[in-house]
């Protein structure tokens, strides 16, 4: 409760007292005004007791009914029918229903009930059974509304924590969603990079062994480079873009590459000097595009670590669209591979980049040695699987 609310609590109390110790008074004065003083004085301390004591009826709704029921008999014995105290029970009897627990509060109504019966039937002057009927339906009515009040903020309540709880859980959806787009951006930039890049450092390599003693392959290799150079930066502009979120007013974006693409990556990767034997059965263009890219994506780092790893050699590539999967091989026939103890092959980047992309759409990627010596991708995606 802040303090503002602690405030406005405080002063409703206060006029409540006020109010209940005021009928008390009242209605305590107009059957007093013939006897003694010193009688008349006593109940009238007792009436402003009976209602000042709502003043704590936040702090102690128990408290404040003991007191008001010792008042009451008090008030009883002395010659004085009970109900002329006015209606600070109601009160009281309300307070218990909404801030103690409902067998507490059931309690506390009993007592109260069975007391003002007692007291109504023992009293100088019994009103009668419909009026001890209608004074305990008071009590009950103050105790039910009461308890529809306890209920009402304990169902509050509990939408408050459950509204806290979806916003911690909306929280960390959404951290866990930018973590899973950084590391798909990263995937998407490794792929990128590594494979222009290790086409670009083979031809420039070549391009200046061949300078001098052959300048037209030279020229050649630095038209290669100059192509994969565009291809790679035309790639990382459009990932920059998607992540600028441009909308749809924006410049048209170049679709993402897919399988129907894979014979730009055997181009370039020949152009390395890499003869690439090719077989595609099925309609590639027919995959749908998340598993498109995942499959052209892992063919461009099967074949990037081919010409990274192993340099000019014999590679072949087999992509097939049989039934529900796209079936995926890429093997070469071996040759200088070069592997350090810290990243042996097939355990880097690449190769983990290969086996989440395969893992996001349910498929299997499995990397390793070739029967005849050289090494192998070899695995397959679901075609109309749901990415995980």
């Amino acid at each position: 409760m802040t303090g503002r609310n602690r405030a406005v609590g405080w002063l409703l109390d206060v006029t409540l007292a006020a109010a209940g110790a005021t009928a008390a008074v009242v209605l305590t004065s107009e059957l007093t005004a013939g006897i003694p003083a010193s009688a008349r004085l006593i109940l009238l301390l007792l009436a402003v007791i009976h209602g000042l004591a709502l003043v704590l009826r936040r702090v102690t709704p128990v408290g404040v009914l003991a007191v008001q029921a010792a008042t009451a008999v008090a008030y009883v014995v002395l010659g004085m029918p009970v109900f002329m105290l006015g209606p600070a029970a109601l009160v009281t009897v309300y307070t218990a229903g909404v801030r103690l627990t409902r067998r507490a509060a059931l309690v506390s109504l009993g007592v109260a009930e069975a007391l003002l019966s007692v007291l109504l039937w023992a009293g100088s002057s019994f009103p009668g059974w419909p009026s001890l009927a209608q004074f305990t339906a008071l009590l009950a009515a103050a105790w039910f509304l009461g308890d529809i009040v306890r209920r009402w903020q304990q169902a509050a309540a509990e939408q408050a924590r459950r509204a806290a709880e979806l916003e911690q859980a909306r929280q960390e959806l959404a951290r866990l969603a930018v973590n899973a787009e950084r590391v798909r951006i990263a995937r998407e930039l490794h792929d990128v990079v590594a494979h222009s890049m290790s086409v670009i450092a083979m031809h420039a390599g070549s391009g200046r062994l061949a300078a001098v003693r052959d300048p037209e392959a030279a020229r050649r290799a630095l038209e290669v480079v100059e192509e994969s150079s565009r291809n790679a930066l035309a790639e990382m502009r459009r990932l920059v873009t998607v992540l600028r979120d441009v909308d749809q007013s924006g410049p048209d974006l170049a679709p993402a590459p897919g399988l129907a693409g894979v014979h730009r990556l055997v181009a370039e990767v020949a152009a390395a000097g890499v003869q690439v034997d090719v077989r595609t059965e099925g309609d590639l263009a027919a995959v749908p595009p998340g598993v498109s890219l995942a499959a052209y994506r892992i063919v461009q780092e099967a074949l990037t670590n081919v010409v990274r790893h192993v340099g000019p050699t014999r590679v072949r590539l087999a992509v097939a669209v049989d039934g529900d999967r796209v079936r995926l091989e890429v093997s070469d026939s071996g040759g200088r591979r070069v592997a350090t103890a810290a990243v042996p092959a097939g355990t880097g980047h690449g190769a983990a980049g290969m086996r989440e992309r395969a893992a996001l759409y349910g498929g299997e990627i499995s990397i390793g040695p070739g029967p005849d010596g050289g090494w192998r991708v070899a695995g397959w995606l679901p075609r109309t699987a749901a990415q995980r």
